[in-house]
């Protein structure tokens, strides 16, 4: 068998306040709602611009200052999108203009991507029986095909202007991403065993045919809470998981799992390389529910060959199959909300390399007679 190793790393998400200095200019009706969008870039503790491509979906709750307390749908799953006037880009509903109110203030909690069914499990759930204190994903199932980036933002309160933060105008709006993400790097430790033996060089060959993920948890919930903030002017708070069975940031997860393939025939190098990398299914940036993970629950399978051309010039090839928990290296104990994992596989094509235990048989005495 030859050594097949697995080596883990995570990048969290930045939980920061500021907000990337581009993006959104003011539209010509200053009383328009429009909005200042970034969502956290997890390796500089910074923040990125939202992709103006794509849209997402506002909800907006009012509270009237002469009947405080009491809050009402203002805005209700409303489209977000980039939009351009006069040369200048700014975020605002698709279908409908929002204008601020002459009075009170609007808290706001915004999701992506834009679902037009606020049933659908990829659209949060904003309770209002705790004045929208807490947001639940209910159900939730990740297409193992096609897995989506879903993002929720921090809770922007007692708005009641467009506001200019750092070059954006607008609600302030800060994506968290709600799924863990997968990336896979491949490498071999070496290509031939010229350190160890000079004057008999053994060089091989090491290719990946495929990688294969199993028993992953692919639907499950998840619930947040956050303390509303009052009398301190525009401010925004963040969500916090309520999940407490395992000391993770996770969702709670149902028996529903599935599996994950990525095939392709890669030479390895001894630098590691996205596995997939230049085809259509590259071992990259793959969301998935967020979990803590077990001994023969979540496990790793990788299919390559060795090719060996020994000192002699003879040559062959071996397939070998190796699988292995993800549980078994303490560095990721669990793939949590937000969370940029990459993982290496190492493949040491020596491995279990052939040696010889030599013995010596005791000389059997035969006693013979030669006759002339």
């Amino acid at each position: 068998m030859k050594k097949f190793f697995l080596l883990a790393a995570v990048v969290g998400v930045a939980l920061t306040s500021c907000v990337k200095n581009e993006g959104v200019a003011v539209t010509a009706d200053q009383n328009q709602i429009t909005f200042e969008v970034a969502k956290y870039k997890a390796t500089s503790r910074a923040e990125v611009a939202y992709p103006t491509d794509l849209s997402f979906g506002a909800y907006a709750y009012y509270e009237n200052t002469l009947t405080p307390g009491t809050h009402s749908l203002y805005i209700d799953n409303a489209e977000i999108v980039y939009k351009v006037a006069d040369g200048r880009g700014y975020w605002a509903a698709k279908s409908e203009t929002y204008f601020w109110p002459t009075q009170g203030h609007l808290d706001f909690v915004s999701y992506s991507p834009y679902n037009e069914d606020a049933t659908s499990p990829a659209v949060p759930k904003i309770s209002d029986s705790d004045v929208q204190q807490t947001l639940r994903y209910e159900g939730f199932k990740v297409d193992a095909a096609n897995p989506v980036d879903i993002l929720y933002s921090d809770k922007a309160m007692q708005q009641t202007a467009n506001t200019v933060n750092y070059g954006f105008t607008g609600v302030p709006t800060l994506f968290h991403h709600a799924l863990a993400k997968l990336n896979f790097l491949v490498r071999t430790f070496r290509l031939d065993n010229a350190n160890e033996s000079p004057d008999a060089v053994t060089k091989w060959t090491v290719t990946i045919k495929k990688i294969t993920l199993s028993g992953i948890y692919d639907e499950g919930s998840l619930t947040m809470k956050t303390t509303n903030v009052h009398d301190a002017g525009a401010t925004t708070v963040q969500w916090a998981n309520t999940i407490t069975v395992v000391p993770y940031d996770v969702w709670s997860n149902t028996s529903s799992q599935t599996t994950k393939e990525w095939v392709c025939e890669q030479v390895l190098t001894t630098t590691a390389r996205t596995y997939g990398a230049g085809t259509a299914d590259v071992a990259q940036n793959y969301f998935i529910l967020p979990q803590a993970l077990a001994t023969g629950i979540q496990q790793i399978t990788v299919d390559y060959s060795i090719a060996t051309i020994a000192p002699g010039g003879q040559e062959a090839t071996v397939d070998y199959s190796a699988t292995k928990n993800f549980s078994d290296f303490p560095a990721v104990p669990a793939w949590e909300q937000g969370k940029n994992i990459t993982y290496t596989i190492e493949i040491d094509p020596m491995g279990d390399e052939i040696h010889f235990a030599p013995a010596v048989v005791d000389w059997e005495n035969v006693d013979g007679t030669i006759s002339f």
